[in-house]
């Protein structure tokens, strides 16, 4: 742990100095008046308050990071709270004060309904106890800040049922709630926020009062969403007017404020029904209130009749009513989608019917081949929430596979078009005929569809993320039960007779070349501690030496073990030759008959997991704990020390290796946060099962890694914990100490004093080491409570005593004897001293005794009693499960690699032939990961033409094979080099091609449309043309940029175009990593292979390339040259100009200002970047580079000069546009698109 965490000592001088600043202060602290005398006299007195010396005066902030030394990590160590509460609280402020009665009932409510959902209760189930359950569990963690050890140990009887059969609050569940309550109180934080940014608004808003109204009763994040954008959206005018106070401007809905101050609004009160009625008709999915349509006037009538009542206003649209009604529309479906009735309405539909589909990328379709990790979900369309819930990988790697850009995961309504048609006819669309009547629900349509279309994407991306969190918590359990599996092993124990932790001797054979590699070995005691190391460097498989020669290996190794006498040997290797070197073993140790002395035995010989010894061979803590030790040394005393304590092994490990382990096969798909904390938590509970003997960690820095893990621990309690026995000097002999000592406060006490014992067995050394002789002074204080080394808590000790008392049948007159004379614990030693106190205790009726404390005190008791008895029996009994040895199977894929996708019965793999055996009839090969491949007589082509294998195979070549049959024990399979048995590949598939959830049809199609590319790239591949002319090569488009990457810009080469034998390609370098292909189509040809009389590039005709060289591209090639040595353009990626653009606006905030850059996405095209000013957009526009000049909206311009200017000309003519809305986009939109026709296309090799 020191070396995790420091020895906790290299602060102590600065500590002190600081505590004596701090007295010193106090003595000499003075009152105003003596401040005025002493700066009267000149300051005689001011070295009284020199400024404090503390630890950021002395070290580096990153070394006081490092040993949890900063201010913070200060406050964590002095608080009487969890650390890992405290950790997770930051920035919940007065997390303890922060929820009214209201909200914590509502929290409980909120709570019961997550965790519910993993406890599969029967629909129409009574929940009550349930919530009860859930409610005490909140309780204990925010009120009364016990962890989960804590509570899952010694408050069981609170969050289970009372019904033998009925629900109990497991571990996971009480973790869950841990993190469920943060959450709880960050939403409350943000209600909080949203009702005090409603209030300084100064507005009276039904909608918004009716939201609060009900906040007792229910809790959503999303509603809470909807209510702030609903502000935002109908108050920007007093939300600018409460910035402006603060120096700020809300300018996000800004023009719909305008909008609505202007005379088209009169449109939107001509629309028949306002967005608040419309949002109770949604409600009531009927017209409550009936929409009403204009008697004379369509839309457009409205419109030109809003434009003639203020023309002066709306000036900008007199000439464009068509735009003017868009904004209309704009704006209306705006304001629909900010209604918090409709938006409640639509999510409570969408959330029911929800489905989620996956649309495929060009880049997708052509990597997501068989084997890949998102084949399953390549073409899954349909897929409900509990399917994910069942298989929740599944919807992160959809997510994983959308951040690569193979796919995107669309979340909608399984029938969402009929729904929108179905809300539109029940309530909104008018009953009247008329051709008036026609046109307003035309434009109705037009509206509620596009506020819809607004709300399914906002509630998309709610369910996304929502989604993601519950798969996350789902894998996080199934990882942290697969963790948990590893870490709950005890030691390994030879002789359950003689319990006792084993001597071992681990060995290793290296990478397995045996003769050429040394064999390694090591002895570690008892203690963990490296005893011996050996060395072997005889070939065990040299048959040259006799058996038993000296000097070869079945001497040495017999030696070793007659030395050290091992109770067992662990081994492991890199390789499939360590199952081989393991046989040899146990034929010696059979042979030689080398056996336990402490059983009588043969010494057992196994393999020992090594993922733990990997990391920790190669870690800086093994350098620092053995140094100038080899690494297959540090290696073999991992593996002995995993047998002796798999948990500790994993203890030692620093987060960054924990994450780095083969836990689960989905664990990447967690955060680096998450999968940490989920690790943490399986180290918690383990460690408070296990429990921690208290003064084993003052001298045992290996043992001591487990402290942090202590329930109400953590890394700086840990360091405190360990401090504050050394300071004591002297072995801790109660628990009580604990307190009365000063080393834990109370509620750290209450969390972790039943899980930290002191084993009366041990012999006590002092400080130095060495062995206590006599008891002290300091001993006889305390009195050796039997309980302190038990499960029972501190706080049932008087409980357990009564137990013991009457289990004993003891008379009532001496038990209240005893208990006035506090000698309870009497009762205690003298019911282990009796023989019969097993039946005694069993015979006690515990739940007879629960039901009668419950009645009188209130306390649910049961669950401790039966700890108390259990405990009484037998004092810190191990609870864990046996060790694990490893299966065959497992020993197969750890020594090999392979996994059961990657070798399995049917599979093609490739193999390397060693040697022939049986006259040539068997053949011997090997596979990539060095499994022994066996092709039998019957299954290689000698057999079938009646000729030696040795005369068709040759040793050392590769050959692909079928996998017939695979024998775990020897690490070997069957395989057959039969043509038919290859083309017949097994390739089982894991997942469902349901049409339901399964896109046959596309899947059909792109393999149809692969089918042709692959056809073309054939017959592309058996035609080549050969071109007489100097600047022809043989490549390919990739291979053309290849060539030209080293050669200089406007560079270029003919090529053969894979697009089929009547076109060629040029392709040019514009600048670095930057080539554009050109397209050549030909016409005219005498035959295929000849060069067509006519040739097209974008659509103008050339007679032959040398005209299109000089004609074509070094016009372009000129042109380029001008507009990138103009002043206007700035190199460099479309992120890094839009930064300079947007930093040169912030420092000249009244001048527009534009750029051209290359755009990297399409080859031949620029981006024009402008602002008008700082407060404006950044807008994008695209220019493509012609042969003649420069094309931008519809006109091609000569020169450079012509095309600044034709910008800025068509800047001043839509500059109406842009104000609207309606011309040029935001960055990462174009309004001008990037035609890739006209034999231009870009991006694109032929």
């Amino acid at each position: 742990m020191f070396e995790i965490f420091g020895d906790g000592h290299d602060y102590d001088w600065a500590l002190a100095v600081e505590d004596e600043d701090e007295d010193e202060f106090a003595e000499n602290e003075y009152d105003e008046d003596e401040d005025e005398d002493d700066i009267e006299s000149g300051g005689g007195n001011r070295s009284r308050n020199a400024k404090k010396v503390t630890l950021k005066d002395v070290y580096d902030l990153q070394d006081l990071k490092k040993n949890l030394m900063t201010d913070e990590d200060i406050i964590i160590r002095k608080k009487d709270i969890p650390e890992r509460f405290q950790e997770i609280r930051q920035g919940i402020q007065s997390y303890d004060e922060s929820l009214t009665d209201d909200e914590r009932k509502l929290e409980n409510k909120w709570i019961s309904d997550k965790i519910a959902n993993y406890k599969n209760f029967q629909p129409g189930s009574d929940l009550s106890e349930f919530e009860e359950a859930i409610g005490f569990a909140i309780n204990f963690i925010s009120k009364e800040n016990l962890e989960v050890p804590f509570i899952y140990a010694y408050r069981r009887n609170y969050i289970s049922s009372k019904t033998a059969d009925g629900f109990v609050l497991n571990e996971d569940d009480l973790w869950e709630i841990v993190y469920l309550d943060i959450e709880f109180h960050s939403i409350v934080y943000k209600k909080r926020y949203v009702e005090n940014f409603y209030k300084q608004l100064n507005v009276f808003d039904s909608v918004v009062e009716e939201y609060f109204a009900n906040q007792t009763t229910k809790t959503d994040l999303n509603a809470l969403q909807d209510i702030y954008n609903y502000l935002e959206f109908n108050y920007a005018q007093e939300i600018n007017q409460v910035l402006q106070k603060q120096s700020k401007k809300h300018l996000k809905y800004s023009n719909y404020e305008k909008f609505k101050n202007s005379s088209l609004y009169q449109v939107v009160k001509d629309f028949g029904i306002s967005s608040e009625h419309l949002g109770e008709n949604i409600i009531n999915q009927t017209q409550i209130h009936p929409v009403v349509d204009h008697p004379t006037m369509a839309p457009k009538e409205a419109v030109s009749a809003a434009l003639v009542n203020d023309a002066d206003q709306v000036s900008i649209f007199a000439s464009n009513h068509k735009l003017a009604l868009e904004t209309v529309v704009k704006y209306l479906a705006l304001e629909i989608s900010h209604n918090t009735h409709i938006r409640e309405r639509v999510r409570h539909d969408f959330y029911q019917y929800y489905v989620a589909d996956v649309k495929l990328t060009p880049k997708g379709k052509s990597e997501i081949q068989k084997g890949s990790p998102y084949e399953d979900i390549k073409y899954a369309i349909n897929r409900t929430p509990q399917s994910f819930h069942k298989n929740p990988d599944v919807f992160l790697r959809m997510l994983e596979a959308e951040q690569q850009h193979y796919l995107q995961v669309s979340i909608h309504m399984s029938s969402q078009s009929q729904y929108t048609e179905h809300l539109f006819h029940e309530c909104l669309e008018s009953t009247d005929t008329n051709e008036i009547a026609v046109e307003w629900n035309e434009m109705r349509k037009k509206v509620f569809e596009k506020s819809l279309e607004k709300i399914f994407h906002d509630i998309a991306s709610e369910i996304k993320d929502n989604l993601k969190k519950m798969c996350e918590t789902l894998i996080s359990r199934n990882v942290r039960h697969a963790f948990l599996r590893r870490l709950d092993q005890a030691p390994y124990i030879p002789n359950v007779k003689d319990a006792k932790i084993p001597k071992v001797l681990s060995i290793t054979c290296g990478n397995g070349k045996f003769g050429s590699d040394a064999i390694i070995a090591t002895l570690v005691n008892r203690k963990s501690e490296l005893a011996r190391e050996f060395k072997i460097v005889a070939n065990p498989f040299d048959r040259k030496q006799q058996e038993g020669a000296r000097g070869g290996f079945e001497s040495r190794f017999e030696e070793i073990v007659n030395v050290c006498q091992p109770n067992c040997i662990a081994i492991n290797g890199p390789n499939p030759q360590t199952s081989r070197f393991v046989k040899k073993l146990q034929e010696i140790i059979t042979r030689k008959r080398l056996i336990d002395g402490r059983s009588g035995n043969l010494i057992p010989l196994f393999f020992v997991d090594d993922q733990v010894a990997i990391c920790y061979q190669h870690s800086k803590k093994s350098e620092e704990e053995f140094p100038g030790k080899s690494i297959l040394v540090k290696y073999c005393i991992a593996l002995a020390r995993y047998l002796h304590s798999p948990l500790l092994e994993y203890a030692s490990l620093s987060a960054e290796e924990l994450i780095c382990l083969n836990i689960h096969p989905h664990q990447s798909l967690l955060p680096k946060e998450f999968l940490t904390r989920c690790l943490e938590s399986c180290f918690v509970d383990i460690v408070n099962l296990v429990g921690v003997e208290i003064n084993k960690t003052v001298d045992n820095k290996y043992y001591s890694r487990l402290l942090p893990y202590v329930s109400g621990f953590g890394k700086r309690k840990a360091i405190d914990f360990v401090e504050s026995l050394q300071r004591l000097n002297e072995p801790l002999l109660a628990r009580q100490q604990l307190i009365t000592h000063g080393i834990l406060q109370k509620t750290i006490f209450m969390n972790a004093s039943g899980f930290l014992y002191i084993d009366w067995n041990t012999d006590h050394k002092n400080k130095n080491g060495k062995k206590k002789n006599k008891i002290s002074h300091y001993e006889e204080e305390f009195e050796h409570d039997l309980l302190d080394s038990t499960r029972i808590h501190p706080e049932d000790y008087h409980l357990a005593t009564k137990v013991a008392a009457d289990a004993l049948e003891t008379d009532p007159d001496i038990i209240k004897e005893k208990e006035e004379n506090r000698t309870m614990n009497e009762f205690v030693e003298m019911l282990q001293k009796d023989p019969d106190g097993k039946e005694k205790l069993e015979s006690l009726n515990l739940e007879q005794y629960a039901e009668e404390l419950e009645k009188n005190t209130g306390a649910r008791k049961l669950n401790n009693l039966n700890t108390i008895v259990l405990e009484l029996l037998d004092g810190f009994e191990e609870l864990r499960n046996d060790f694990h040895p490893m299966t065959n199977e497992e020993i197969f894929y750890n020594l090999t690699g392979e996994t059961d996708r990657t070798f399995f019965k049917g599979c093609i793999i490739p193999i390397r032939v060693e040697h022939f055996r049986n006259n040539g009839g068997e053949i011997i090969c090997v596979s990539n990961s060095g499994i022994e491949c066996t092709v039998p007589a019957q299954r290689h082509l000698g057999y079938q033409q009646r000729r030696p294998a040795i005369d068709i195979y040759e040793m050392g070549k590769t050959y692909p094979a079928k996998i017939l049959y695979i024998n775990y024990d020897n690490i070997s399979c069957e395989v057959s080099l039969l043509p038919h048995d290859i083309e017949q590949q097994y390739v089982p598939i894991h997942y469902s091609k349901d049409p339901s959830i399964w896109d046959i049809q596309q899947e059909i199609r792109d393999l149809e449309k692969e089918r042709e590319i692959t056809m073309m790239e054939a017959r592309a591949k058996r035609k080549h043309r050969v071109i007489n002319h100097p600047y022809y090569y043989p490549f390919t488009g990739r291979q053309a940029e290849d060539y030209l990457r080293s050669k200089e810009r406007g560079d270029f080469v003919i090529r053969q175009s894979s697009l089929g034998d009547d076109h060629l390609a040029i392709t040019w370098k514009l600048d670095k990593d930057l080539f554009q292909h050109v397209d050549i189509l030909e016409q005219d040809k005498e035959n295929p292979l000849s060069i067509g009389k006519t040739l097209i590039v974008e659509n103008e005709r050339y007679h032959d390339l040398d005209q299109i060289i000089v004609d074509y591209l070094q016009n372009k090639v000129r042109l380029l040259n001008e507009i990138t040595n103009n002043e206007k353009f700035k190199n460099g990626t479309k992120k890094e100009v839009i930064k300079f653009v947007e930093d040169y606006s912030k420092v000249n905030p009244n001048r527009s200002v534009y750029y051209f850059s290359f755009n990297y996405d399409h080859p031949g095209w620029f981006y024009l970047m402008f602002k008008i000013n700082d407060r404006s957009k950044l807008y994008v526009w695209n220019v493509k580079l012609t042969h003649t000049g420069y094309y931008l909206v519809n006109y091609n311009y000569p020169t450079v000069i012509q095309l600044c200017n034709g910008f800025k000309t068509l800047l001043k003519s839509n500059r109406t546009q842009r104000t609207s809305g309606g011309g040029a986009t935001s960055s990462g939109n174009s309004n001008v698109n990037v035609n890739t026709s006209n034999g231009a296309t870009t991006g694109t090799s032929y």
